[in-house]
C-alpha cells in the first residue's frame, strides 16, 4: 500500500525541520522566531544546504496546506484585503512611530497617525493577527520583528509600501484594463494606468511624484541586491575575454555597474555605457579612476538607431523584462544599422522555467512577477521559445546561439550574433 501523500510531506517536513534545528544547536544559532529580538534577516543561515532544507519545508508545508484545506476550503481561504494592514501600516507610519522597544496604546497610535480610533483599531489588530506588531495586553501594543523592520530598514519599508500602494492597486485593475484594451502592448493600458487614471507609461506618471517615484526606485533597488542578481553571474558564466581589444556597448547600463566589473576584469576591452540623461552618471565624478580609460557614458535612447557602429557586443541587463514583444523588436530592431558581421547581442534577463523543474515556491513567485510586468508596463517575463522568437521578429539575421543559467542566478545569459553584411 502506497504512503498518503500528507504522510510523506509531514515526515519530510519533520527530518528536514530536525536537521536544522540540529544544525542552529551545534553552531549557537537561534531558532526561527518572529519575537522583536529575534535576527531579523534570515531565519535559517544563509548556507546552500541549510537553505535547500528551508525551500523543502516551505514547499512542502504549503502544499499540505492545500491538501488539508481540500479544494473548496482552498479556493475560499484568499483574503481579498490581505495586504490592507500592510498598505496601512506603511501608508500611515504605524510601525515608524512606534520606537522599538517601547509600547504604546491604540489611541495614541491613533493621534499619531491621524486614523480615527476605530479604523486604528481594525488595522492594527489584523496586523497582530498576521504577526505584524504584538498586542501584550488589552490595547497596548508592541513591535514584532515584522513591524521592528518596518521601523528600521528603510529599504524593506519601501518595498512594502510601494507593493501595496502600487503594484496592488494596479493588480486589482488588471483584468479591467484586459478587457478594456484586448491584446493590447501599450504600456499606457495597463492596471497602472487603470488605477491612476493616467495616459502616461508608469516611470513618466512617477516622476511627477518625487516620493512615490523615490520609494518605487527604492522597491525595485532592494529586489536586485539579493545573491540572485550578483553581478558575478554576468561576469563569470560568458567568455567575455574574446572580445579583448575590442567595444562592449552596455545598452540601458544605468551608472555603469556592469561595465565597471568587467574592465577591471578585462583591460583591453573598451566599454561603453548607454542611458537616458536623467540617469547617466557624470563620468569625472563617478567612475572608479582605475577604469576611467576605459569606461565612456552617452546619452542614448535604445528606440533609436544606435549610434556606435561595429561593436563587438551590445549587452543589455534585465531591459527586455520591461517591455513588450513590439517594443522589444523596436529595441532589437535599432540595433541593425550599427552591427557588423558576427556582432553578439548578450542579454541578462530572465528564462521562464517549465514549471515541473522549479520548486513550487519559486514557480509562484515567477507567475506572479510575470503578471506584475503584465499590470505595470503590459510585458512579461519570456520562456525560452519567447526568446528566440523575438529575435526572429526582429530579424531572421539574428541567429541565436543559446543560453546559459548560472545556477542560483535569477537571470540567464542569451546570446545571438548578427549574421548580415
Amino acid at each position: 500500500m502506497s504512503v498518503p501523500r500528507i504522510a510523506e510531506l509531514s515526515k519530510r517536513i519533520a527530518a528536514n525541520t530536525a536537521t536544522i534545528c540540529e544544525y542552529l544547536s551545534s553552531n549557537d544559532l537561534p531558532y526561527p522566531s518572529l519575537s522583536i529580538d529575534t535576527p531579523l534577516y534570515g531565519a535559517v543561515p544563509d548556507q546552500p544546504e541549510m537553505q535547500a532544507l528551508r525551500q523543502s519545508i516551505l514547499d512542502d508545508t504549503a502544499e499540505l496546506r492545500q491538501l488539508m484545506l481540500g479544494p473548496r476550503d482552498y479556493l475560499t481561504s484568499f483574503v481579498p484585503n490581505a495586504l490592507l494592514p500592510l498598505q496601512a501600516v506603511t501608508r500611515f507610519g504605524l510601525a515608524r512611530s512606534l520606537p522599538v522597544g517601547d509600547e504604546t496604546t491604540l489611541s495614541n497610535m491613533a493621534k499619531l497617525s491621524g486614523l480615527t480610533e476605530s479604523d486604528t483599531r481594525k488595522v492594527v489588530r489584523y496586523a497582530v493577527a498576521l504577526k505584524i506588531f504584538e498586542e501584550t495586553r488589552p490595547g497596548i501594543i508592541t513591535h514584532s520583528a515584522a513591524s521592528r523592520l518596518l521601523a528600521q530598514d528603510p529599504g524593506v519599508h519601501d518595498y512594502v509600501a510601494a507593493c501595496t500602494d502600487e503594484l496592488w492597486q494596479a493588480s486589482a485593475q488588471t483584468c479591467n484594463a484586459m478587457e478594456k484594451y484586448p491584446g493590447s502592448e501599450e504600456p499606457t493600458e495597463t492596471g497602472f494606468s487603470l488605477a491612476n487614471n493616467t495616459d502616461k507609461p508608469l516611470y513618466d506618471f512617477l516622476s511627477a511624484f518625487p516620493e512615490r517615484s523615490t520609494r518605487f526606485a527604492n522597491m525595485m533597488e532592494g529586489f536586485t541586491k539579493g545573491k540572485a542578481f550578483d553581478l558575478k553571474y554576468v561576469t563569470d558564466y560568458y567568455p567575455w575575454e574574446q572580445h579583448g581589444g575590442g567595444t562592449i556597448v552596455d545598452v540601458g547600463g544605468s551608472q555603469g555597474f556592469v561595465s565597471v566589473a568587467l574592465a577591471r576584469r578585462h583591460p583591453s576591452i573598451s566599454f561603453v555605457v548607454q542611458d537616458l540623461e536623467p540617469v547617466i552618471i557624470d563620468p569625472k565624478e563617478n567612475v572608479p579612476s582605475d577604469v576611467a580609460s576605459q569606461v565612456k557614458f552617452m546619452v542614448h535612447d535604445f528606440f533609436t538607431p544606435q549610434p556606435v557602429v561595429g561593436a563587438d557586443v551590445y549587452f543589455f541587463r534585465w531591459i527586455f523584462h520591461n517591455w513588450s514583444d513590439k517594443y522589444s523588436v523596436k529595441i532589437l530592431q535599432s540595433l541593425i544599422p550599427a552591427l557588423k558581421p558576427g556582432s553578439k547581442v548578450i542579454i541578462s534577463d530572465a528564462v521562464m522555467p517549465p514549471a515541473d523543474r522549479v520548486p513550487s515556491g519559486m514557480n509562484l513567485r515567477l507567475r506572479g512577477f510575470d503578471l506584475v510586468m503584465t499590470s505595470i508596463q503590459n510585458a512579461k517575463e519570456r520562456e525560452l521559445e519567447d526568446w528566440v522568437n523575438l529575435f526572429r521578429l526582429a530579424d531572421e539575421r539574428f541567429e541565436f546561439e543559446g543560453v546559459t543559467q548560472p545556477p542560483g542566478s535569477f537571470n540567464a545569459l542569451l546570446v545571438a550574433t548578427w549574421r548580415g553584411s
